[in-house]
């Protein structure tokens, strides 16, 4: 991952990739980044190798570099200032995707994939826990509605991944001049193997002893953020929950979910922590998934 790579859009063709070629665009806009459409192509000799087709690679190749050059004069009529360049790739999309991410600060990609479903498709799900910078899954129309004050959500838990996470998630915030929710979920119902488990109701955060330990932790994390974004509204939800359950649910009025690839319930391990794995599964809105660990701050 570099932080001054460029943000890289991966097309399909699906009638989804437009609303993710213009989430892409809208987001490279306010980091000020260079932007990469990329999609990859397949000869069918390659999956079938006895059989003979008439498409050749060249015409394989040609079909898919005249469709990235289609979006691209569609980019930089709607953004003049982007520098945007395609990639026609020969290969299988994940492992494609995720070699052009070693470059990225950001990887692009829609949740729904060809076939359209509302649920996340399986190259999606791989590259939110393989890939090698931060990837945004995207779904709704969240840069279709001018003006909007629907928040940017983050979850904290008190680990540094998730610390890390709601600091880029104060930053999106910032540059989306929305508000933030920072939301801390405690599971109040356990079974016997220790799992959580949802409570029955959720406590809202001005609901609770003020002077709750988790409670002043969250409020802390939340004035650091204040001091650290001059203007930025923060707002703090304290829930009676379990954690993905509690992210799910505040993303149908999110225009982002941020969410750490460590933290937040996550084994050791693991690619993706339980809980970002559900949340970038289940969440109503774009997700995205901080990785590498380079948004974590020094030891505690």
């Amino acid at each position: 991952m570099r932080a001054d790579g460029p943000v890289v859009i991966a097309l399909d063709g699906s009638p989804h990739s437009e609303h993710t070629l213009e989430w892409g665009l809208h987001e490279a806009s306010l980091r000020g980044a260079d932007v990469v459409l990329a999609r990859s192509w397949t000869d069918p000799r390659d999956l079938v190798e006895w059989s003979w087709y008439p498409l050749v690679d060249a015409e394989l190749d040609a079909e898919t570099t005249t469709y990235l050059s289609e979006k691209q004069a569609v980019a930089v009529d709607r953004y003049p200032d982007l520098t945007v360049t395609t990639q026609s790739i020969r290969g299988s999309e994940v492992p494609v995707l995720r070699e052009l991410s070693a470059s990225a600060q950001l990887l692009v990609v829609g949740a729904r994939g060809r076939a359209g479903h509302v649920r996340m498709g399986s190259i999606a799900a791989h590259l939110a826990a393989h890939s090698r910078c931060d990837v945004a899954v995207v779904r709704g129309d969240e840069t279709s509605v001018p003006g909007t004050v629907v928040p940017v959500v983050v979850g904290v838990d008190g680990s540094r991944a998730s610390l890390a996470a709601a600091e880029a998630a104060a930053r999106e915030a910032s540059m989306r001049s929305a508000p933030l929710l920072v939301v801390h979920a405690r599971p109040t119902i356990a079974d016997p193997y220790g799992r959580g488990m949802p409570a029955l109701s959720a406590r809202a955060a001005t609901d609770v002893d003020v002077n709750d330990p988790t409670h002043r932790a969250a409020q802390a994390v939340a004035a650091r953020l204040r001091t650290q974004h001059p203007g930025l509204e923060v707002r703090v939800a304290l829930l009676d929950d379990d954690p993905a359950h509690a992210l799910v649910a505040a993303s149908t009025n999110a225009v982002l979910v941020v969410v750490g690839s460590r933290g937040l319930g996550a084994f050791r391990g693991m690619l993706l922590g339980s809980v970002s794995t559900d949340v970038v599964r289940n969440a109503a809105s774009t997700v995205l998934v901080l990785h590498d660990g380079l948004h974590a701050g020094p030891p505690d």
